[in-house]
């Protein structure tokens, strides 16, 4: 049984999303210097003011691209590049121009509950279709406080404000012919995962992204980060529907599921057995998720 939350972290990101180039700068500076966020130059060195600085520090550690420790004595904490992640982006992808990259940002935002419950809630759970912000909120609000401990509580408004920095994330507000660092546009709403529903007016639709869009290796990418520790294998039921799985968090329905789980085996990176109603999947022993971004960097680099 989960154990019910005593706190949750609700507007860490000040109702600012990252744009166009705030990772970029933020990974380079951290990369530069450790102490960043100690600095009093901070805002130049970023050329934001200080709430966005509070921002990109949030969103930094929240798609897991930097980690925090802390420093020596009177030097405040320090941001470091993860190993298995930030590091990776930033050799291969630092302008996160590739939509691979973009999509691995969105999965771990999402599957990074302690940051950014209001994206684990919406993206693994709220199940409404052609909703209004307000049946959004109200349903979001619903399923936190059900993982709440009895007698906590939390910020009905900053729950809300977490609601509209979703929307306003992954749907483009229409910045036509605005240079791409004067827009404020999330690079996330590239993806098509939130649109605009064709059915109801001022309602919203998750979407499933194009084909085109979403490459395989993302899938796998996710895959194997969700496997249990000594595990190879994972059933397609919790690749459709498990918290955090590509099913979830990528809006996928099972016949898709089963297309890109098709393609990776023809690819040699898992098996399926689907005999017997097992429908397991088995992943190639050894993958390392890391391994599985280097590989689809270096591919494309040769197309």
């Amino acid at each position: 049984m989960t154990s019910k939350l005593k706190k949750v972290r609700l507007k860490g990101n000040d109702s600012f999303n990252f744009r166009e180039g705030w990772l970029r700068k933020g990974m380079r500076c951290v990369e530069a210097c450790p102490e960043l966020f100690a600095q009093s130059d901070v805002m130049e060195r970023l050329g934001v003011g200080s709430k966005m600085v509070k921002s990109i520090r949030f969103w930094l550690q929240a798609a897991s691209l930097c980690g925090e420790r802390p420093g020596a004595a009177g030097r405040g904490r320090l941001q470091v590049l993860t190993e298995d992640f930030g590091k990776v982006v930033r050799q291969w992808d630092p302008y996160f121009d590739d939509p691979f990259t973009l999509f691995l940002l969105h999965y771990h935002i999402v599957s990074n509950a302690s940051f950014c419950m209001m994206w684990n809630i919406f993206f693994n759970e709220y199940e409404g279709q052609d909703f209004t912000k307000e049946d959004m909120t109200e349903s979001c609000k619903a399923l936190l406080a059900k993982k709440m401990d009895e007698g906590c509580s939390f910020s009905e408004r900053s729950l809300a404000d977490d609601c509209s920095s979703i929307l306003r994330m992954y749907i483009d507000p229409d910045n036509a012919g605005t240079h791409p660092e004067d827009s404020l546009a999330c690079p996330l709403a590239e993806l098509g995962l939130l649109q605009k529903s064709t059915r109801v007016k001022n309602a919203y639709v998750k979407a499933a992204p194009s084909r085109d869009l979403l490459d395989k290796s993302a899938v796998l990418y996710v895959t194997v980060k969700n496997l249990q520790k000594g595990k190879t294998s994972v059933s397609i039921g919790d690749l459709l529907n498990a918290p955090n799985h590509a099913g979830r968090v990528f809006n996928l329905n099972r016949v898709a599921i089963n297309e890109y789980l098709d393609q990776l085996r023809i690819s040699g990176h898992l098996s399926i057995n689907r005999t017997a109603g097992l429908d397991m999947v088995y992943v190639t022993a050894g993958i390392r998720p890391e391994e599985i971004m280097v590989d689809y960097y270096k591919k494309i680099q040769v197309r």
